[in-house]
């Protein structure tokens, strides 16, 4: 087989996975595999990687650094001119990076120049973008600076939840590896959008931080229950010292004024198993809570107007 069509995968995630199987589909060749612990909310784990090695007859790394002998002579026997990359976590040095005519092709959702970083699909709900890019875009030593080679965007409408952009994202990306990888083959400078070091960076949420302040609009709260949904831990609220996790919620404008203090709970829909929780604005209409471990409708639980959460 000609060395073009040789390359080698860096990262974690289904993304990456998909990758390599939709390229290995095409006709081009893995010669090695390199992975790390996946993160809790991945449903693809170390261990499909190593297995997907075997299958492709891959070599596999399962390492916290690519500065590993081995791999760079697989690199330089195989002529290996371009790497795809997703989700990891560790600093690749440039004389690794520049061991590639083509480059590491590395994924990454958000709306670059802007977005680099960390959690860039919830900050992105959060603050109420319109849409999504999911990008191949070549890796450089300053964080997501390199050139965008192929790139696509996801719509995010008022009712779509992180899972929601997600699986978008995992539908459109092999395409994308595919698209970037044969562009660079062909003309190792190709872009669509030119990269810098400029642009907005995101930096990692922790759980505590979807932690819902009532004190917002009832879209502020929507988003953050939205960004914090499966396959994240879920944004909460405390009611009468009991921490109770809203996995689903919209927001309601009543039509005429309203008098009550953020949180509290005005109204009881028994027959939907909703109930209205006030925010500084209007209304959000929790549709679906966790307490206990247990998932289940509001108003299986929430009996009262006479309530309110902290």
């Amino acid at each position: 087989m000609s060395t073009t069509t040789n390359l080698i995968a860096i990262g974690r995630s289904r993304y990456l996975y998909d990758g390599i199987k939709n390229l290995l589909s095409k006709g081009f060749s893995f010669k090695a595999i390199v992975t790390e612990e996946a993160y809790e909310e991945y449903d693809i784990k170390h261990t499909d990687f190593e297995s997907l090695a075997k299958e492709c007859g891959a070599a596999f790394f399962m390492v916290k650094s690519v500065n590993n002998e081995e791999l760079v002579k697989i690199i330089k026997d195989n002529k290996i001119r371009v790497a795809i990359s997703a989700n990891w976590k560790y600093t690749i040095p440039k004389s690794f990076l520049d061991l590639f005519e083509c480059g590491i092709l590395n994924f990454h959702l958000g709306n670059l120049p802007d977005y680099k970083g960390n959690a860039t699909v919830n900050w992105t709900i959060i603050n109420g973008e319109s849409y999504i890019n999911g990008n191949i875009h070549k890796m450089d030593p300053e964080l997501d600076a390199g050139d965008v080679v192929s790139r696509k965007a996801i719509p995010i409408t008022a009712d779509m939840y992180i899972a929601d952009v997600l699986k978008q994202a995992e539908a459109d990306v092999p395409a994308l590896y595919e698209d970037a990888v044969r562009k660079v083959l062909v003309k190792p400078d190709a872009f669509e959008v030119k990269g810098t070091i400029h642009g907005s960076r995101c930096y990692p949420r922790l759980p505590e931080d979807s932690q819902v302040s009532w004190n917002q609009s009832a879209e502020a709260v929507c988003r953050l229950v939205r960004a914090s949904s499966h396959p994240y831990k879920g944004a909460f609220s405390f009611l009468n010292g009991e921490k109770i996790i809203i996995w689903k919620a919209r927001v309601i404008i009543p039509e005429d004024k309203f008098f009550a203090i953020p949180g509290h709970v005005v109204a009881l829909n028994k027959s939907a198993g909703s109930i209205l929780v006030a925010c500084t604005d209007g209304l959000l209409e929790v549709q679906e809570i966790e307490r206990n471990g247990e998932v289940m409708a509001p108003t299986a639980f929430i009996k009262s107007i006479r309530l309110r959460f902290k």
